[in-house]
Parts: structure tokens; sequence; C-alpha cells
């Protein structure tokens, strides 16, 4: 197994035992969840989330039942034990030590576009500003629906209200970064 892959896979652990920590949840209502919080900065995949939730059941940090649901269909319902309440507390209060890396295919792309055609670059540029923008409308909007927004499964998320949005702020910067790099980068281009 890669370091990448470990690590991946490790921080995924952490968020399914910090969006537990809020409820029980189905691995759908997971999915779900993490597509509209921790999925703007770690994004991942149905059988990733399954696969993990599994290996978790196995470890002792989560326990599962099927429940039946009105529509006849039974669903898996996870819970955090005592154990995954412990490693979720522990890796919160183990400080960050180093910088994560970055991992961006765009920015790979431009390393190695000294021999492409330079309009083809500033398309892809327009491209990836018009991307970037569209994100940095989607959060704006987000930004004025978060004081209304409450995690269905939790009693009381007031106190997570501030570090939910400390998150989308981060992201409200990088968005604006970003583009302010694209404008740098097409002035760069178009001087060739």
């Amino acid at each position: 197994m890669s370091i990448l892959t470990y690590y991946t896979g490790r921080m995924l652990k952490n968020i399914l035992l910090g969006l537990l920590d809020y409820g029980n949840m189905t691995g759908y209502e997971l999915k779900q969840t993490i597509d509209s919080s921790t999925g703007h900065f770690w994004h991942a995949h149905h059988s990733q989330i399954y696969t993990t939730l599994r290996q978790m059941e196995k470890d002792g940090l989560v326990t599962s039942v099927f429940a039946q649901k009105d529509d006849a269909l039974k669903r898996r319902v996870y819970t955090l034990t005592e154990q995954g309440k412990n490693e979720l507390t522990n890796w919160l209060d183990t400080p960050m030590e180093e910088v994560q890396p970055l991992k961006e295919e765009f920015l790979v792309r431009i390393f190695f576009s000294g021999k492409r055609d330079p309009q083809k670059v500033l398309d892809e540029l327009a491209l990836q500003k018009r991307i970037h923008q569209g994100t940095l409308n989607g959060y704006e909007n987000l930004k004025k629906c978060m004081p209304y927004h409450d995690h269905p499964k939790a009693d009381h998320m007031q106190d997570q209200q501030k570090y939910w949005n400390l998150t989308l702020e981060m992201g409200l910067l990088y968005e604006k970064m970003y583009l302010e790099w694209l404008d740098i980068a097409v002035q760069t281009v178009q001087t060739e």
C-alpha cells in the first residue's frame, strides 16, 4: 500500500468518525453529508466510504444494525463506539506539524506546457477561470445559507457552526487567490 493510499484512507476514517460523532447515519447519509460539507475539500466515493466503514467496524470504531424504513428497505445504520470517540479525540488533539502536500493536476499540466500552442494554454486557462468563478459563486451562496444550516442528525450544533464557517472562509479565499493566479497566468502566456 502506498503512503498516499494509507493517508487518504486514514483521512476518510477520521471524517467518518467526525460525522458519526454528530449522530447515527447510514452509508448513504454519510455520503450525502460528505458531499455537502467536507467534500468541498476532501472528496470520497461511495465505494471508499463503505469499504472504510466495514474496516472501522472490524476495528471496533463503529457498530452497525439494520433498520427498516417506511419504504420497507433495510438500511445499515452506523453508530460510533467509545473506542471510535477516543480515536476521534486523539486525532483532533494531535497537532499537525507539517504542511500537507498539494495535489493539483492542472498545475502539473501547466508545468509541462512549455511546448504547447499558447492559444491552447490560454483556452484552458479561460476554462479554469470559468470553473473557479463558478466554485467561488457557489461558496458565496453557501455563505449566505450557512446561518440557517443545521446538520439533520444533530440536536445542538451551534458550537460547530463557527468551525464550519472557518472551512468555508478558507474555500472562499482559496478560490479568490486561484482566480488572481489565473489572471497572472493569462498575462504571462500572452506575453510569449
